[in-house]
């Protein structure tokens, strides 16, 4: 009896500690372990664990550690797969896309025939004078010629047409179109706008820049079932590539919608909306106040920048330059405003406290940007709309001149060609440079002889303006280009298409690294929207949005990048997409 008791005490010795263990596990709503966890800081650290609770990650480490440490609600083994924070689109026509996708869409039509085609399908469903449009074309496939209003009157007369090129910056119109838009010999150009005319002084239906208001401000404005349809189906893009965050330019009035979506639990991104940066700063001012009365978590749903445009872009030949483009000898592009406008307008709204993005393609549009931002930097802020305070840099510009720059985060949007003089300048005036990989996979076919061989050197240039340290987000500048971050990813990478050519890609000196490019979508994206703190890595405290890939994106070879896809996509601690 005596040695069973002993027996008995020694086995409960043995068990106690483990049983002491097991009940003092913290419970925890979620643990992913035994996967490969790129971190996405400095170091690109790779963890084998992740732990969360709620909508914060808790802890990282390795699947021993932290399945000793933690009894969790769903556990999900990773079995080796790579793990990343989620895709932050640092450049997005979010809801404008959503309302793309209810559209004509002329994406690769590869002649003017096949987009008409497609146009005249949508005339036979389109009652008699209600207006059909549309998005995607793109004159380079077409020989670089552009098309007329003559190409939809045969197949559209009787309805208004209006659709708009690939990059949104021109528009073609049918002559109801320009009719009921009262275009005719004697309509004026816009300011940084061009009504195309043929030689007898006629309008030929392309509308460049700003013009293209004269058509598209007649277009009726989409119902709110159209609306709601468009989102829902954006979103459910997003969830299916991995998108957690967005940074979206459709201005201050499509927070109204996002803040419905919200409110009902179905928004699965978090947002920050961008204002106009053509507003007055009296109703800049007022449209922050009424947003801020609404109380909004400003983890999902935020005002950050003000957008606006100094030039137009490359494919269009509107894009500002400092020489006449190389195959086209008397054309320097659209400015939108004269410089000293344009400085006047970015001093004014920096002053306010508000941090500015400008859409600048060519190398006078950048410099036209750069040069703003230095008169802005020279005074100094005492606070700004997010809370930071400035602090002073000395003597970073030759001559020792003090600017003021930590805080600001000023953007240039694009940024796609620099001069060589100017690249420093990003980095000495702190000014981020906001990229879209995918650009120069589209527009390789002919930016060499836009740009000639020497300009096209400092053309999407992400891997120089790293070398500088200047920080670079990346974005997919959707529906200007698919909301499909991989192909970001790719391009970055590879500088290739998706067939692989050229081989070795273009401009191969400014391929990025996986890990680098990834870091742009992830972290870099969360800094340019002040929201480093919060997102953008994986590591204890930050916000549990990640992305569980079906392939080692550090390790496949480049052309498996576009196959690769979520297996699930977690958002706010919560599972919002599963690959069945």
């Amino acid at each position: 009896m005596l040695k069973n008791l002993i027996k008995i005490a020694l086995v409960a010795s043995l068990l106690l500690p483990n049983l002491v263990l097991a009940q003092a596990k913290q419970k925890i709503s979620m643990l992913l372990y035994n996967g490969k966890v790129f971190t996405a800081d400095e170091k690109f650290t790779i963890v084998e664990a992740v732990a969360i609770d709620g909508e914060k990650i808790i802890a990282v480490g390795t699947s021993r550690e932290l399945k000793a440490k933690y009894a969790a609600a769903k556990e999900i083994d990773l079995r080796g797969r790579l793990v990343t924070p989620g895709f932050n689109d640092a450049h997005v026509h979010f809801f404008r896309g959503a309302l793309s996708l209810l559209t004509v869409n002329l994406l690769d039509a590869k002649t003017v025939d096949e987009a008409t085609r497609r146009v005249a399908v949508k005339v036979k469903e389109t009652k008699t004078g209600e207006w059909i449009i549309g998005r995607g074309w793109d004159h380079t496939l077409w020989g670089n010629k552009f098309p007329n209003k003559n190409d939809l009157d045969r197949i559209a007369p009787n309805n208004p047409v209006f659709l708009v090129r690939v990059d949104g910056h021109i528009g073609w119109a049918n002559s109801a179109a320009l009719k009921l838009a009262k275009i005719d010999k004697s309509t004026k150009n816009t300011e940084g706008g061009e009504i195309e005319r043929d030689a007898a002084g006629e309008a030929t239906g392309i509308l460049k820049e700003t013009a293209q208001a004269l058509v598209g401000g007649l277009i009726p404005q989409p119902n709110k079932e159209q609306q709601i349809k468009g989102m829902e189906l954006a979103l459910k893009m997003a969830r299916e590539y991995g998108i957690t965050s967005v940074q979206d330019n459709s201005g201050y009035e499509t927070t109204k919608l996002y803040r419905e979506f919200l409110n009902q639990n179905k928004l699965t991104v978090r947002v920050a909306e961008w204002q106009d940066f053509e507003d007055s700063v009296v109703e800049l001012k007022r449209q922050r106040a009424e947003f801020d009365s609404f109380k909004d978590d400003a983890n999902r749903l935020k005002l950050t920048a003000l957008k606006g445009y100094v030039d137009g872009t490359l494919g269009s030949k509107t894009a500002s330059m400092l020489a006449p483009f190389t195959d086209d000898d008397k054309n320097v592009g659209i400015m939108r405003r004269p410089p000293e406008e344009l400085t006047r307008m970015i001093v004014e709204r920096d002053a306010a406290g508000f941090q500015i993005a400008l859409h600048a393609i060519g190398d006078k549009a950048n410099r036209m940007a750069l040069d703003g931002f230095e008169q802005a930097n020279k005074t100094p802020l005492s606070a700004d709309l997010y809370g930071k305070t400035p602090t002073v840099r000395s003597g970073v510009i030759d001559g020792g001149t003090r600017f003021y720059v930590a805080n600001r985060r000023n953007r240039i949007e694009h940024a796609q060609v620099v001069n060589p003089a100017d690249f420093k300048r990003f980095q000495e005036l702190g000014i981020i440079a906001s990229m879209q990989p995918t650009h120069a996979v589209s527009d390789k076919r002919w930016a060499d002889s836009r740009l000639g061989e020497y300009r096209v050197l400092g053309a999407y240039a992400w891997h120089l303006m790293k070398s500088y340290n200047v920080h670079v987000p990346f974005g997919t500048d959707f529906p200007v280009e698919a909301i499909n971050p991989y192909a970001t990813l790719y391009a970055a990478v590879s500088r290739q298409d998706a067939e692989g050519i050229p081989a070795g890609g273009w401009q191969p000196q400014e391929r990025l690294s996986i890990e680098d490019a990834i870091r742009c979508h992830t972290f870099e994206a969360a800094y340019a929207e002040f929201a480093e703190n919060v997102k953008g890595e994986i590591k204890a405290g930050m916000l549990a949005d990640l992305v569980v890939h079906s392939k080692d994106l550090t390790t496949i070879q480049h052309p498996e990048i576009l196959t690769t896809a979520p297996v699930y996509t977690i958002f706010n601690g919560q599972i919002i997409y599963e690959k069945k």
